[in-house]
């Protein structure tokens, strides 16, 4: 199986705006459910989930602004996963749900490969104290300003978790907020300047 997948830039448009009938998404409500779906779904938007997942020869879609976009494939099982995971959705374990879901496709997690793409750092990504307890210490960064999480991180400890080998996992160590100028970002980007980019996945 030839896997496709591509991560749009601020220089290709807010995606927003594009009218995708050739291909399906997520709605993304910031939570961590998942859709299996598959031809029949084209040119649709799946309502409820933040992730897809489907063993036909489509193409899967999510936006994102500093959240992290994640796309997977088991390429002898011929299954595609896309997901969407937010702090809340990360919170909720979307990456171990993915699996989940893709597994009951028939994938298996040894030979699932991950692509987790642009995404706030934790650089950047300053919470409330509250919201930072809520997850690994090893994901959690204190100074003498902020309390800071590396959801990258969290999903990633997620896939090990769910079963995806450490060298399946590829985590890309772009920041959105720090390259502003080619990525769209929701924490530095105006009502006037902001956009999504995209994460795809197709066959």
């Amino acid at each position: 199986m030839n896997v496709h997948t591509v991560f749009t830039t601020r220089h290709d448009g807010d995606v927003r705006k594009n009218k995708m009938t050739d291909a399906i998404v997520a709605e993304q409500v910031h939570g961590n459910a998942i859709a299996v779906v598959s031809l029949h779904d084209v040119g649709k938007v799946i309502p409820h989930v933040d992730g897809l997942v489907s063993r036909d020869a489509v193409r899967l879609i999510v936006h994102v602004a500093d959240c992290v976009p994640i796309l997977a494939y088991d390429i002898h099982e011929h299954v595609l996963g896309a997901a969407h995971a937010g702090w809340r959705g990360t919170y909720g374990n979307i990456a171990k749900n993915l699996i989940t879901a893709m597994n009951t496709l028939g994938a298996e997690p040894k030979n699932v490969r991950v692509v987790l793409g642009p995404h706030i750092g934790v650089c950047c990504y300053d919470v409330p104290r509250e919201r930072a307890k809520k997850f690994s210490q090893s994901a959690v960064r204190f100074d003498s300003r902020a309390w800071y999480v590396d959801l990258g991180r969290v999903n990633y400890l997620q896939f090990l978790e769910a079963g995806v080998l450490h060298s399946h996992i590829s985590v890309s160590r772009q920041c959105t907020a720090c390259n502003n100028d080619r990525y769209f970002s929701y924490r530095k980007d105006t009502k006037k300047t902001f956009g999504e980019q995209m994460g795809i996945i197709s066959v």
